[in-house]
Order: structure tokens, then C-alpha cells, then sequence
């Protein structure tokens, strides 16, 4: 997350101290399974930084699960929090590579993170975070779907963001940095975690995706292989 426009953003967000570092059952399901997919099925000893820590959920999960955490965020207030709650955190606006280290890191994370960043900064930040990355190291993005039409709520919900990122412009920013797409997909929607009505309502999601999406894409978008949900998952990979 860049440093712009973030002078009430902790309040917007509803992000209170007491809540820093606390991660839900239904987000620990989450960050369980999407890290699995992403090749990363136990984080027991794995370096991982995550840009843009926002309240520390998946901060909390990463420790928990044994990684050796670093967090890097924009708002100091959020850093000082974090410190205060015993994370390894640090100021963003200095090289990756200064906190971290060079060819440290095995997977660095950004969740909501990369469409805050104006394009110039993102691919520095992406080749920062090659720097710091081992070979075979990860870089995990979600961001709102520019394939996608109903990422609008979620693209325009938030004066912060900068850049729209389809699957073309994933691509196309892993050429310039270095990396290899590895995939680029929807994110995964587990079905347990969240209770009965948070089962239900999942359940009848991934049913309409499951029938309208292949219709949305081969009529209306000439087929190809779009990713629809409002939000997108892509992995690079360090060769």
C-alpha cells in the first residue's frame, strides 16, 4: 500500500487496535486453502513477507502456522500497533531489500494491496520483491478483477486505488520484473469456516458462477479464459 490519501483510512476501514492481530475461523480456512493452491501447504519455517498488513489477520495466521513473519505497511499508526503487538514490522517507503534482505524471502503475499499502487511504483515494488526473493520464491497478489465486470464495487469502493489489473496486465507486469506466471485465477471460496447461512449463501455462489460464468465469457466476451469473480488471484514465480 502506498502512503497517499491514508490519513483517516484506519478509521474508514473500521480497523480498531483491540482487533490488530486477530484472525477469525473463516479467514484462518482462507488463508489455509489459498496458500495450499498457491504451493505453500505448510508455512512451518517459511520466510514470508506481506506488503500492506492492514489489521494483521493473516499477520497472526503466518505466525501461528510457523512462518517467519516480516510485515511492511504505509500507515505508521498501523506499524507502531503491530510493534506494539510483538510483529516483525517496518515503514514502507525504503527498498524492500534494506528491511528484508536480498534472495531471503520464500513467498512474499499482498492482499488488496497492489491496485493501490500507481504502475510506475508497482513494477519497482515487484522487482524489489524479486530481489528479496529466493530462486523458486512466490509473489501471492489478490486484487479486484479487471476482466471482470463485477470488480466495479470493489475497484471504485476506495478513493486509494490506482490501477486496474486483468489477467493481460498480470502477465504483462511479470515480463517486465522477471517472473513467470505461474497462474492467475479466481481466489478460492472454501465452503466450511463460516457457519451454516455462510455455507449456504457460498454454496449457491459457486453454483450460479459455475453456470453463468462459462455463458458470460463464450457470448458476451468471445470466450478466452477471463476471471470473473470480482477479485483475482495470480502467482509469479523467481525462476
Amino acid at each position: 500500500m502506498t502512503d497517499g490519501g491514508y490519513e483517516a483510512y484506519r478509521d474508514w476501514k473500521g480497523w480498531a487496535s483491540e482487533d490488530f492481530g486477530k484472525c477469525n475461523a473463516e479467514s484462518a480456512v482462507y488463508f489455509a486453502k489459498e496458500l495450499g493452491r498457491c504451493g505453500f501447504p505448510s508455512l512451518a519455517n517459511v520466510r514470508v513477507i506481506e506488503l500492506g498488513f492492514g489489521n494483521g489477520a493473516f499477520a497472526a495466521w503466518a505466525s501461528a502456522a510457523g512462518a517467519r513473519y516480516l510485515g511492511v505497511e504505509a500507515i505508521p499508526d498501523l506499524v507502531q500497533t503491530g510493534r506494539d503487538a510483538g510483529f516483525d514490522v517496518a515503514l514502507s517507503g525504503q527498498p524492500l531489500t534494506r528491511v528484508a534482505g536480498s534472495t531471503s524471502a520464500d513467498l512474499v503475499v499482498a492482499f488488496d494491496v497492489f491496485e493501490h499502487l500507481e504502475a510506475g511504483v508497482l513494477r519497482q515494488t515487484l522487482e524489489d520483491c524479486r530481489e528479496c526473493l529466493r530462486k523458486g520464491g512466490r509473489v501471492v497478489g489478490r486484487v479486484p478483477s479487471g476482466d471482470s465486470p463485477f470488480a466495479r464495487a470493489v475497484q471504485h469502493g476506495d478513493l486509494t486505488h490506482r490501477t486496474v489489473l486483468g489477467s493481460s496486465a498480470i502477465r504483462q507486469l511479470a515480463g517486465w520484473t522477471g517472473f513467470t506466471v505461474a497462474s492467475v485465477r479466481s481466489p478460492v471460496l472454501p465452503l466450511h469456516g463460516g457457519g451454516a447461512a455462510s455455507f449456504l449463501r457460498r454454496m449457491l455462489v459457486s453454483t450460479t458462477r459455475a453456470v453463468a460464468y462459462p455463458v458470460i465469457t463464450k457470448v458476451l466476451m468471445g470466450g478466452g479464459h477471463p476471471v470473473l469473480t470480482p477479485d483475482l488471484l495470480f502467482v509469479l514465480l523467481k525462476p
